[in-house]
């Protein structure tokens, strides 16, 4: 039995309250959307006959393999059999839940939806609220009051104008213990929501809670859909040496600093159009940035760029620049995103600016033109390896460090993704070129460099793949025959398998997954709704269970032999088998088990004879 099986939830969407929206809203969203102009936002696709392909986002995919269906609205990839409609498509990329991505896609097709309670969901709005109450009380300190008077003095003198801070809602919290607590108190904020929201810490000492943000410049950070999610904050130059330069709100519901940007919100039509992302560490970078006419540009939460940032930003971008300052920070930053970043399929470049300058003062200083000349001068992440480890190397190196600095060079080779934007010869050409120089440089063979290189992307693949095969996806060939042939029938023929389903029992499948879509599919008779695959879509919101679905209507497409009529037709006499089988085994063990008279043991003998016939598809004698 497939490994998922034993964990996966029995529950369909409405058993377990996760959607909240009535069925007609969903249904209305659904048919309002396009899933192929949906992943084509995320992915790029080309047409292949009347369907739709493009490289899957869930694995390593160097062939396109993820294939779109416009008739059928649904995807599904070929080698992980990830698959299901527009709604799961978007919750996988998004990392959403059902309601979540329901509420986007409403959004999109300019569907008004009445707001219902979920799990999670007052819990979420809640946070939502405060952040943004939050967010106006730190405003209006910064704009209104003389207790952020250094703080608008400092962030003048980096040459940030008002209307800049003010667009952005730069804001300002007093150095004090309790500030936003009594402003709290005055609103009618509770305190357990901003203790939720990350806005307040209990104290260890005593009993009660304190600010998170004293004494800092506050910087909002909203989500992509602009909603108001977390804060930075920055300390004065003024500040105690050991405090720290910058802090985050901790991780919340609706808060992850691994896979959020800052300035995202307002920045991705630019970086659509452009078809760039430039990346800075700072707000006030990516602040000045803007006020220079540099609109493309996003900024890290105090983390190094990631994964996750990655693959949320190639939705938008063919190419990530990123802007380093010029010192041994900057430097440090580079060695801990090249290997990460490498691994996504999308152009990565590094900007390195003058040693003591950072983008903030490059832009409001040197000008636009000149912070851009050194975007334009990025290079790649491999010949930013090569030149860093050459230049850092002494003359008088030991075999041992001369070894380290080239499997350094050999880790970030082996990183580069099969779906890098380069054709792969081109790809194939930079390998060669790197794997000449490092000859050259450190006298070892070409030979014996290939090899190393080999083992490490050999053990690299070993490890994207285990990670791919997490997932405990299904595949229906894994299916016993009957459950098969009983799932089949539901997805080729929904409108006329409802008698059939009245014979057909969950005790008598074998896997948790077709017991689960039988369930969904007699539920959905019983609201009278036809259970096709749309339906079913969206009654049964596990992963696992769409992504079988999808892989049966694509089968049930394949098979030309067997039309609707000829699979019920199968089904009802596979039921009439079973139902014989049944009936004789009874009758075989009343016969072992129970004493009868002559004559009603010759007519159990009778029946059992006449079961037997209907098992095997055999006429009765009398019957002629």
């Amino acid at each position: 039995m497939h490994p998922f099986i034993n964990n996966l939830s029995p529950h369909t969407g409405h058993e377990s309250g996760s959607v909240t929206h009535d069925d007609d809203a969903k249904e209305r969203v659904r048919e309002a959307i396009d899933i192929v102009d949906l992943a084509g936002s995320y992915i790029s696709l080309r047409r292949s006959g009347k369907n739709f392909v493009g490289l899957c986002p869930w694995h390593e995919d160097a062939r396109p393999s993820l294939q779109i269906s416009p008739e059928r609205q649904t995807f599904r990839c070929w080698v992980c059999n990830v698959g299901g409609d527009a709604f799961s498509f978007l919750m996988r990329m998004d990392r959403l839940d059902f309601r979540e991505a329901l509420e986007q896609l409403a959004d999109r097709a300019g569907i008004e939806l009445s707001r219902g309670r979920g799990p999670g969901s007052d819990v979420k709005r809640s946070l939502y609220e405060v952040c943004s109450w939050a967010a106006d009380r730190f405003v209006d300190c910064f704009q209104n009051t003389s207790l952020a008077k250094s703080a608008r003095e400092y962030l003048q003198e980096r040459g940030l104008t008002h209307e800049t801070l003010s667009a952005s809602a730069v804001g300002f919290a007093p150095n004090e213990w309790d500030w936003l607590l009594g402003q709290a108190q005055a609103s009618g904020i509770s305190t357990s929501h901003l203790e939720q929201a990350g806005l307040v810490v209990t104290r260890q000492d005593r009993s009660g809670h304190y600010d998170r943000f004293r004494g800092r410049i506050m910087f909002p950070i909203y989500d992509p859909q602009g909603r108001c999610v977390a804060f930075g904050g920055r300390v004065l130059p003024n500040a105690p040496p050991d405090a720290a330069k910058y802090i985050n709100s901790p991780e919340t519901p609706v808060f992850s600093k691994q896979s959020m940007l800052y300035g995202l919100d307002t920045s991705r039509e630019a970086i659509s159009k452009s078809r760039r992302a430039l990346v800075v560490e700072g707000y006030t970078d990516c602040l000045a940035a803007r006020q220079a006419g540099i609109h493309d540009v996003v900024a890290v939460l105090g983390t190094a760029l990631g994964q996750k940032h990655a693959r949320l930003l190639r939705r938008y971008a063919d190419r990530i620049v990123v802007v380093l300052d010029g010192d041994d920070a900057g430097r440090r930053r580079a060695d801990e995103v090249l290997e990460v970043l490498l691994a996504e399929p999308v152009d990565i470049r590094i900007a390195r600016l003058p040693a003591g300058v950072d983008p903030c003062d490059q832009c409001l200083t040197a000008g636009p033109e000149a912070f851009e000349a050194i975007v334009e001068e990025a290079v790649d992440p491999l010949d930013y390896r090569m030149r860093e480890t050459f230049e850092r190397l002494p003359q008088d190196a030991s075999d041992e460090v001369a070894l380290n600095a080239v499997e350094s060079v050999l880790k970030i080779l082996s990183a580069v993704s099969p779906r890098s934007p380069l054709p792969p010869s081109q790809r194939q050409l930079r390998q060669d070129q790197i794997l000449g120089k490092l000859s050259r440089r450190f006298g070892l063979s070409r030979d014996a460099l290939q090899t190393r290189l080999k083992e490490l992307s050999r053990s690299r693949r070993v490890e994207d793949a285990t990670s791919l095969n997490e997932g405990h996806y299904i595949d229906a060939a894994e299916l016993v025959p009957w459950d098969r042939e009983v799932l089949s029938a539901i997805v080729a023929a929904p409108e006329e398998i409802s008698p059939l389903l009245d014979r057909i029992t969950e005790e008598e499948l074998a896997a948790e997954p077709a017991k689960m879509i039988l369930r969904a599919t007699k539920s959905l008779i019983a609201a009278e709704k036809t259970p096709n695959l749309n339906a079913l879509l969206l009654e049964l919101q596990a992963p696992e269970l769409q992504g079988l679905l999808v892989q049966l209507d694509e089968s049930i497409c394949e098979q030309t032999h067997l039309d609707q009529n000829g699979r019920l037709h199968h089904l009802s006499e596979a039921v009439d088998r079973r139902q014989a089988d049944k009936t004789a085994w009874q009758t075989v063990r009343t016969l072992k088990t129970s004493p009868l008279q002559p004559d009603d043991e010759a007519a159990m003998i009778e029946q059992l004879v006449s079961a037997r016939r209907a098992a095997q598809g055999m006429t009765d004698p009398k019957e002629g």
